[in-house]
C-alpha cells in the first residue's frame, strides 16, 4: 500500500483528500502545517508521494520543495494551488525540476487527482 503525505492549510481540503485517498486504497498522512510536513518528510522513510499546497501560512509549498531538494528527499510530488501565478512560482518550480504536469488547480477534481497519483506512482494513467 502506498503512503501519501497530504499538506494543505485548508482543513476541509485535507479532510476530503484524506478520506477519498484512503477509500481508494492509500495510506494517508495529512497535515495542515508546513513545519510538520518537513518533520514527516525527514522522519518517515515509508512515504511514497507528497500532495502539496503552494500557498500556506509560515512555510509555503515552494519552501518545502526547496527543503526536500536540500535534503535530497526524492519522491513524486503533486502541487496544489488555488490561484497559480505562473510568473511567481513557475520559474522556481522549473529550477527545482517541476513543470505543468506536476500542478493541479483547485477546486480539485478527485478523479483527475487519482489519475495523477496513479500515474506518478507508476500504476497506469
Amino acid at each position: 500500500m502506498n503512503r501519501l503525505l497530504v499538506v494543505d492549510d485548508e482543513l476541509e481540503i485535507v479532510k476530503i483528500l484524506e478520506k477519498y485517498l484512503t477509500k481508494v486504497g492509500f495510506d494517508v498522512i495529512a497535515t495542515p502545517d508546513g513545519d510538520n510536513a518537513i518533520r514527516l518528510l525527514i522522519g518517515d522513510k515509508a512515504l511514497d508521494m507528497i500532495i502539496l499546497d503552494m500557498k500556506m501560512p509560515k512555510i509555503k509549498g515552494i519552501d518545502i520543495l526547496k527543503k526536500m531538494k536540500e535534503l535530497n528527499i526524492k519522491m513524486p510530488v503533486i502541487i496544489l494551488t488555488g490561484s497559480f501565478d505562473e510568473e511567481k512560482y513557475l520559474s522556481d518550480l522549473r529550477e527545482l525540476g517541476y513543470n505543468h504536469d506536476d500542478i493541479l488547480l483547485k477546486p480539485i477534481d478527485l478523479n483527475v487527482l487519482l489519475n495523477m497519483v496513479n500515474k506518478k506512482l507508476g500504476k497506469g494513467a
